[in-house]
């Protein structure tokens, strides 16, 4: 009887168990997660502690919203999703493996994707074996709305990466690294896709094509392809900040597609670039840095502004015959084999704005930031060329003998530097200053090197003269300078410079200054020079005119020569505009101590003004006198405590106080003398009384 009870006990735990393992593979994990694990052995629930084994299987028993987590792996199988779901595959991050999509047999596609809303990221989907072999075949087919593609690797297959079918919109493919195929992502018939961050390369057809659809394609990196972006019939595409380089047709051939936007791309090592069969489209802020071409024109009325084109080897810009009304301006074309050229009827400036040609070579001798003549080159006319253009050289600087150098001998060689940045050689001429009168030249001065004059002339000479420096095109004029050869005695009174003011004026208004007040009290002024503080003089008016353009307070130096050679100068401040002056400051110092009938110095060499010059110092000695000079003595009479006040003026005006105390005691008198007398009497007296006792 026993026996018979445990054979049934057997038997029903083998049913009971059998049950528990059909029950538990075929009903599907709770909530809304289920887990894949190709490589787990096991009872399987989609959980993640028993996973199952096959994507396909996940998503036929998922329900809509549903999230497939999937382990790294190798999942030989095809995948159809129809239903919205979120499929996330290499969970184990970077550390973890891949899960690898390969269906290994020959199936058009190898994921479809037919509902929308669904996600799949992070997943390596290839073709390793090449074994696909539909000419519209892809790894990915999309034929629904609003599906993301996300940071997943598509390599090795003879056909597309990605496909979206007609009808298909408001998909993103962004984050995905594409190579070694056919065509990278192909888009038909379908509005408002986005193409967003991703890497492409190695793509025997094209990168990305877009046929009758629209849409963004933003931020991508596309190289080593036949084509970059292929667009034909689509209208309004927008391809902004993508990086393509190394493709062997072009980085963009945009053909039917009007009011598209290629903007702020970076094209790099093309074979060419853009060609534009299109009309109504804007090409803004690219760069384009050593292709063999960057643009090629064959549509109308397109704007093409604000690219930086630069070591093209063959031609920047090449308008084609048919392409007519493109404006083409403010563009920068640099080190090209050609700039560009025309062959249609194009504008190439707008609003009196044109381009910067590197070639241009010409001069904008008024100085309005446009060339003063055409740039004209392969059918291109820029009646506005804008960019660095010839400059003049520089002033001749660095003068031998120095300006106001005493005692140069009569045999004199007059030296200056001149610098160029535009040519190699230079003409210098010297000039005497007071009549314009050539003193010589030389020729073919290498620029950074001395020009060198001769010039003689007698005992007692004021001599002014200047350069001006030539490179055939331009030429530039310096200061004048001043020099005085040996003087022979008598003693000669020297003249005294007076340069009148104050002077006070708006920017741009003219001032008149007046140096009619200086004088020479044993001859006469021959010669007057002015300084007028912004990087400019004047030579022998005695009462200039001038204009200032910015406010500030400028220092004018005023120098005048006597007919004995000797000079004086004044130095005054003229204020333009509502320019704030600074104020002096007054810093004193004195004793704190001294004693009646004593001389005492109180000196303010300390003190300053930031944005002029001290033109008085005011003493106050407490005891009703007062005294003038930047070092003053006083001598007090009484004995008491002293307040000191020093106050000093500006050239504008302007003063600032300082105080200071000083105690002052008797001097020692005839009652000192006494006491001292009868102190010497009594030590006296008390050695003798001493030596008396012994």
């Amino acid at each position: 009887m026993k026996s018979k009870i445990v054979i049934l006990l057997i038997f029903f735990s083998m049913i009971f168990g059998s049950f528990n393992i059909i029950f538990n593979e075929n009903c599907r994990a709770e909530g809304n997660e289920i887990y894949v694990d190709v490589n787990y052995h096991g009872i399987r629930d989609g959980t993640a502690e028993k996973p199952y084994a096959s994507i396909q299987y996940a998503i036929d028993i998922a329900e809509e919203g549903d999230t497939i987590y999937v382990f790294g792996g190798l999942y030989e199988e095809t995948l159809e999703i129809d239903k919205t779901l979120k499929i996330w595959g290499s969970i184990e991050g970077t550390e973890g493996p891949a899960s690898i999509i390969d269906s290994n047999i020959n199936q058009r596609y190898t994921i479809e994707i037919t509902a929308d809303h669904v996600e799949l990221i992070d997943f390596v989907i290839s073709d390793i074996e090449n074994i696909k072999s539909s000419p519209i075949g892809s790894l990915i087919y999309i034929n629904s709305d609003n599906v993301i593609i996300q940071g997943n690797t598509f390599n090795q297959t003879n056909c597309s990466a990605i496909y979206i079918n007609p009808d298909s919109s408001g998909n993103i493919i962004s984050g995905n690294h594409i190579e070694n195929v056919s065509r990278g992502i192909n888009i038909e018939n379908s509005d408002t896709n986005d193409i967003v961050i991703n890497t492409i390369s190695n793509c025997s057809e094209y990168a990305i094509s877009f046929v009758n659809s629209n849409g963004r394609i933003y931020g991508n990196s596309i190289s080593n392809s036949t084509y970059g972006l292929k667009i034909d019939k689509s209208k309004g595409v927008n391809i902004t900040n993508n990086t393509i380089s190394n493709t062997t047709f072009y980085g963009i051939f945009l053909k039917n597609s009007d009011d598209s936007l290629i903007e702020q791309n970076e094209f790099m090592d093309n074979e060419d670039c853009i060609y534009l069969d299109s009309s109504d489209c804007e090409i803004n802020e690219n760069k384009f840095e050593s292709n063999i071409g960057a643009i090629e024109i064959k549509g109308s009325n397109n704007n093409i502004k604000n690219n930086n084109i630069s070591n093209s080897s063959g031609s920047g810009v090449n308008a084609l015959a048919s392409s007519k009304n493109n404006i083409i301006s403010f563009n920068r074309f640099l080190d090209n084999g050609k700039s560009a050229q025309d062959f249609g009827n194009n504008q190439w400036y707008y609003e009196e704005k044109g381009n910067y040609w590197s070639d241009y070579n010409d001069l904008d001798l008024d100085l309005d930031g446009i060339g003063d003549i055409f740039y004209e080159k392969y059918g291109v006319i820029d009646m506005f060329p804008l960019g660095d253009f010839l400059k003049p050289p520089k002033k001749p600087f660095n003068p031998s003998p120095e300006d106001l150098e005493t005692g140069v001998g009569l045999r004199i060689k007059l030296e200056v530097e001149v610098e160029d940045d535009d040519s190699a050689e230079l003409t210098v001429y010297f000039y005497n200053a007071e009549n314009d009168e050539l003193i010589d030249t030389d020729k073919r001065v290498n620029s950074g090197d001395v020009a060198v004059g001769q010039l003689t002339l007698g005992f007692n000479r004021t001599y002014a003269w200047y350069a001006i420096v030539n490179d055939s095109r331009q030429e530039n004029k310096s200061d004048p300078w001043i020099f005085f050869t040996k003087t022979t005695p008598p003693d000669n009174e020297p003249p005294v410079a007076n340069a009148g003011g104050p002077y006070s004026v708006n920017p741009g208004e003219v001032i008149g200054f007046d140096g009619s007040d200086s004088y020479d009290t044993d001859g006469e002024i021959d010669f007057y020079r002015w300084n007028f503080g912004d990087e400019s003089s004047e030579i022998l008016a005695e009462s200039p005119e001038h204009v200032y353009n910015n406010k500030g307070s400028y220092k004018v130096t005023l120098t005048v020569i006597d007919n004995d050679g000797t000079t004086d100068s004044e130095i005054i401040f003229v204020t333009i505009g509502d320019y704030v002056n600074k104020k002096p400051i007054a810093v004193h110092e004195i004793p704190i101590n001294g004693t009646t009938d004593e001389m005492i110095n109180f000196i303010a060499s300390d003190s300053s003004d930031l944005d002029g010059i001290i033109v008085n110092y005011t003493w106050s000695f407490g005891d009703e006198s007062i005294g003038y000079g930047e070092i003053v003595a006083h001598k007090y009479e009484k004995p008491g405590d002293y307040i000191i006040g020093l106050t000093v003026e500006d050239n504008s005006g302007d003063t600032d106080t300082s105080e200071a105390i000083i105690t002052i005691v008797e001097t020692p008198g005839f009652e000192l003398f006494i006491f001292i007398i009868a102190g010497i009497i009594l030590f006296i007296f008390g050695k003798n009384k001493l030596f008396s006792k012994k």
